[in-house]
């Protein structure tokens, strides 16, 4: 259980919270101002993703073609953008009703600015999946399952959600099964040597990230997690300001940071076991040096290619497209 790991947490900052209280409010607070920055943080993913929905969507046009007038749910919609790069694929022209669901309402206000230009029905629904009704064809997740403390329970309100025949994507999470995989290493450590060659240090790198911090807030210059735990504490959330890596580490439950190294990633076999009703479609990878190709350098991008056309499955995220039976 995910949850537990956040105890140690819970008790230093002072909350007196449940710890599911704990996760789902900091949760929410982070992303309502990480909305404001997001797209502009994450342009990185734009080339990236519409590549891997692409090549999962071929993939499924192998298996069957898909029906008409799908009604599509993106859970964590954030933005929309997983959305939007859906509707780029072949898929799109398939897909004519649109449900964008997030615990974020920030979020939800910009998914909504790209959905009024799709020429689709959608509406916005500001919950949690567990409060959703309904059936789809299309469930989307991207960037979402390292979010959820409790898969089990998450996969299986998408099995009650999806109707039989239905399709599920998830995209942009860690990959759990190859995290410590030596080829892996190896590329990563090789973009490491990379990036050290590649780049030069300034005196101010020199300064510790926290006092760095500590100085710009006694100056007034404010980041938006300086933001966030200024809401956290003024909502009682919290008693003590939080780290950003410990904000983090609440929200992004399931990826390895300095202070859990026990939650780390999504396994697709521990998927397979929550997924019973599923039948495994296409599972890819990419990010074979640790970050989206738009990071790298061209000789790494043309290494990055070969690696995605062999269809290798060690690199740093996994991507899949699962059917119901």
């Amino acid at each position: 259980m995910s949850y537990s790991s956040l105890l140690p947490l819970l008790k230093k900052t002072g909350s007196s919270l449940t710890v599911e209280e704990f996760q789902s409010r900091i949760n929410v607070i982070f992303h309502d101002h990480e909305a404001l920055h997001y797209d502009k943080m994450h342009q990185d993913m734009w080339e990236s993703l519409q590549e891997q929905i692409n090549l999962l969507v071929n993939d499924f046009y192998k298996f069957k073609e898909p029906n008409s007038n799908l009604r599509l749910l993106d859970i964590g919609c954030g933005t929309g953008l997983s959305t939007q790069l859906l509707l780029n694929s072949k898929l799109g022209g398939n897909i004519q009703e649109i449900t964008l669901l997030d615990t974020s309402s920030n979020m939800l206000k910009l998914a909504e600015e790209k959905a009024r230009s799709w020429g689709k029905k959608y509406v916005t629904i500001n919950s949690e999946i567990s409060d959703l009704k309904g059936q789809f064809d299309i469930i989307i997740v991207c960037s979402v399952l390292h979010h959820i403390p409790e898969l089990d329970s998450f996969l299986n309100k998408i099995d009650s959600l999806l109707q039989s025949g239905g399709i599920f994507i998830h995209l942009q999470d860690p990959n759990g099964d190859y995290l410590n995989d030596p080829i892996y290493l190896d590329r990563l450590s090789e973009y490491h040597r990379f990036v050290s060659h590649s780049s030069s240090r300034n005196l101010i790198d020199f300064i510790p990230k926290n006092w760095k911090h500590f100085i710009n807030r006694i100056i007034g210059r404010k980041n938006y997690i300086d933001y966030i735990n200024d809401q956290l504490l003024s909502e009682k959330v919290i008693k003590r300001r939080m780290s950003a890596e410990e904000i983090w580490s609440v929200t992004d439950i399931h990826v390895e940071s300095k202070l859990d190294s026990i939650n780390k990633g999504i396994s697709v076999k521990k998927l397979k076991e929550c997924l019973k009703n599923f039948r495994l479609i296409s599972q890819r990878s990419y990010a074979f040096y640790s970050v989206l190709k738009s990071d790298l350098s061209e000789e790494l991008k043309n290494n990055e290619d070969i690696f995605t056309l062999k269809n290798e499955l060690n690199g740093r995220n996994i991507s899949c497209i699962w059917t119901k039976n």
